[in-house]
């Protein structure tokens, strides 16, 4: 049977995360912490896994968190990239750049939570991203069915081009990691750390088993 490893990494830390804004398809550069996560990734990276191929949200703190991670790559200067709108982070329509409490707020009052830690514990994560949805002004936000569908066809393309036992890295986003690994074991994670690594067995482009999570370097 073939197995492929996926090392999911988040990128590192941005200006609007260090503001608490909302950053889905919108973006915002690294920090200098958020380049130093990358490096740091990096070096773990090329002393521990020998990868066979790198894919990226083809956001601007994905594509710069990837640059800095193979530049500690020495070893494999020609590894072959995919960059792929399919592993973008979650995408909250009107409500990008906004505070991320604001959100939450309005998301507590819609389902008649107390606190955001009562909020994850009512809603499941399809459910909090149809509710997104449903509330935002302009209703472009991803509801859940739009956001599996393209995260699937990620994992297809990462499926159909890769060989058993391959090595890949995607870097990506903590809400699609958490989505993922929440999805794997049907229970609810915390959002990953900036430059953390969680890794996913593939044994079939749906099939994932989760292996670490959040894992700090």
């Amino acid at each position: 049977m073939k197995k492929i490893n996926l090392f999911f990494i988040r990128h590192g830390e941005t200006y609007f995360n260090t503001c608490r804004k909302i950053q889905g398809w919108s973006d915002s550069l690294l920090t200098e912490k958020g380049e130093l996560e990358a490096t740091h990734t990096g070096q773990w990276i090329a002393d521990n896994v020998q990868l066979d191929r790198v894919y990226s949200s083809d956001l601007g703190r994905t594509k710069a968190t990837t640059r800095l991670i193979l530049l500690e790559n020495k070893q494999q200067k020609s590894l072959p990239i995919t960059y792929s709108a399919q592993f973008r982070e979650a995408f909250f329509g009107s409500f990008e750049g906004d505070r991320l409490n604001q959100l939450a707020g309005l998301l507590c009052i819609s389902v008649s939570a107390e606190n955001d830690s009562e909020l994850a514990l009512v809603v499941n994560e399809d459910d909090m991203m149809n509710q997104v949805k449903k509330s935002d002004p302009t209703h472009d936000a991803e509801d859940a069915t739009a956001f599996w569908r393209r995260v699937r066809k990620g994992l297809a393309d990462i499926w159909d081009n890769s060989n058993d036992g391959d090595n890949i890295l995607v870097v990506t986003h903590g809400a699609l990691i958490r989505k993922l690994a929440s999805r794997t074991e049907n229970r609810y994670h915390e959002n990953p750390d900036n430059g953390s690594i969680s890794l996913f067995e593939m044994t079939d482009e749906l099939d994932l088993t989760l292996q670490k999570y959040n894992q700090c370097v």
